[in-house]
């Protein structure tokens, strides 16, 4: 053997030989049940709670699930709204008309409409065709007159029976059931 190997062994003896000597064993007894009900005591602290709730955030399978969830979600929100848009677009296209068969329209509703429809951008269907305020008031007039005549010829129609008849052979004559106006 070598004379390094022969000290090591030697030390390497001594430490195996001693024992180590405790001045003081309350003392450590103490410091140890302390520490046991330290570890008992602090059973909800935040650091711990928080722990808890996001234990999921280091399971990797978790977490690459949810994010693929969450781009789902995202893709079905913004279908949805393109969805909605073209709905909302196709509404905004469509022209409104309202059929009276009760008599003729007051004029004043009448405008009413024809403001709602300016001021809302549009133009009248066909697109070479302008008309002015005072023409539209002046049509708005024609057709509440004519409207109001329609429906006198109706009435006189209804009041004689005589001319009824006379009405309903020249329509069945012509082959027709409703008069086009």
């Amino acid at each position: 053997m070598t004379p390094e190997n022969e000290k090591y062994n030697k030390v390497l003896d001594l430490l195996r030989k001693s024992k180590p000597e405790l001045d003081s064993t309350e003392d450590i007894e103490r410091e140890v049940i302390k520490m046991i009900t330290k570890v008992s005591h602090s059973g909800l602290n935040l650091s711990g709670v928080i722990d808890f709730l996001f234990r999921w955030v280091y399971i990797g399978w978790v977490r690459r699930s949810l994010i693929a969830t969450s781009i789902a979600l995202v893709l079905v929100f913004a279908y949805q709204q393109t969805i909605i848009l073209k709905r909302i677009n196709f509404l905004s296209r469509q022209t409104i008309i309202i059929d009276r068969e009760n008599g003729p329209a007051p004029a004043d509703e009448v405008e009413k409409m024809l403001m709602v429809y300016r001021n809302s951008g549009r133009r009248f269907p066909s697109k070479n065709i302008t008309i002015s305020e005072r023409q539209m008031k002046e049509l708005l007039e024609s057709v509440n007159e004519l409207q109001l005549k329609y429906k006198d010829l109706e009435n006189l129609i209804e009041g004689d029976p005589e001319f009824k008849k006379i009405i309903e052979r020249k329509l069945i004559e012509n082959k027709r059931t409703k008069i086009n106006l």
